[in-house]
């Protein structure tokens, strides 16, 4: 680099060159996206789509003693929509599945409202506490959650003390609002995390206009607060309810013959009966009803809140 008459700094033609290029990091390499992305989308295909598709050819195969035959046949689909047992399983799964969810969004909404408005100063640590209980042992609650309404359980011995009950409450447990209670105990800290970050996009100023214009509390939540915050709240509920519409644990343990769900008998279908064709065929039932759910409520709902 040399100086000019002025006292300027005078650039070559080379320098100029060098200077005029720009580096390669950046314009990134050609194509770089698509290395950076190959990884995430080869899991992916391998250990999501992959097993969905193969799943999905075996619905329409048949079984012959213990050997899979590729008769590609909709037998399977037949007998999961014409037996009485299967579609009322499908029925009480949807049911079961649709009031945890219910629940369990009103709970994380209303707990992540109050740590976003109300109880700011403790945001972190009640957060750190949310992430935490998404850790716990879904086992330990469910056993935890057979203790508390058993037949002996903290529930029926506080009532037998109290003298309410002369005889323990049996309709606790191995029914389906012992099933429902469990599902939302489990999946509340999975909803309360969309919603908080949904809640985020809401801004006081927002609101504090809503009220300087007449608004009720109310009216101001409803139209202001829910809507800005309303992808969270159906992503909750969406994630809420296919979680619980294809749990078989719960129903299992707590649930029994009034809280059996679709998935319990998905699992014994693989497992015990080996019939792998019907067992996906099921599966994909299950998966058809919940999609289709969520459509329909998406469709009404984006009509209802605005």
């Amino acid at each position: 680099m040399a100086i000019d008459a002025e006292g300027m700094a005078a650039i070559s033609p080379a320098e100029a060159d060098v200077v005029a290029m720009p580096s390669r990091s950046a314009v990134g390499w050609p194509g770089a996206w698509f290395w950076q992305v190959l990884p995430a989308t080869l899991f992916l295909l391998v250990f999501l789509v992959g097993p969905v598709v193969v799943f999905f050819l075996y619905s329409f195969w048949s079984v012959e003693g213990f050997d899979l035959v590729p008769a590609w046949t909709l037998e399977s689909y037949r007998d999961a929509l014409s037996d009485e047992i299967y579609r009322t399983l499908f029925a009480q799964t949807m049911a079961t599945a649709a009031m945890a969810a219910v629940a369990t969004t009103l709970i994380a909404y209303l707990f992540a409202h109050a740590i976003r408005f109300h109880l700011r100063r403790y945001q972190e640590p009640l957060l750190f506490l949310v992430v935490v209980a998404l850790f716990s042992g879904y086992l330990v609650r469910i056993y935890a959650w057979r203790t508390i309404l058993g037949d002996e359980g903290v529930i029926n011995s506080a009532l037998l003390t109290l003298g309410i009950i002369s005889e323990p409450l049996s309709f606790l447990l191995f029914s389906r609002i012992a099933t429902t209670i469990t599902l939302v105990n489990f999946l509340t800290p999975l909803a309360v995390l969309p919603i908080y970050a949904a809640l985020q996009n809401v801004r006081d100023e927002e609101i504090e206009a809503a009220r300087d214009l007449g608004a009720s509390a109310i009216g101001a939540f409803w139209r202001v607060t829910l809507p800005l915050a309303w992808g969270g709240v159906f992503a909750a509920f969406a994630l809420t309810f296919i979680i619980a519409a294809g749990d078989y644990v719960t129903p299992q343990l707590v649930g029994g013959t009034s809280g059996a769900m679709v998935g319990r008998t998905i699992a014994s279908t693989f497992g015990t009966a080996f019939n792998w064709p019907l067992g996906a065929a099921l599966s994909f039932l299950t998966l058809v009803f919940v999609l289709v759910i969520l459509g329909v409520l998406r469709l009404v709902s984006g009509r209802v809140v605005r």
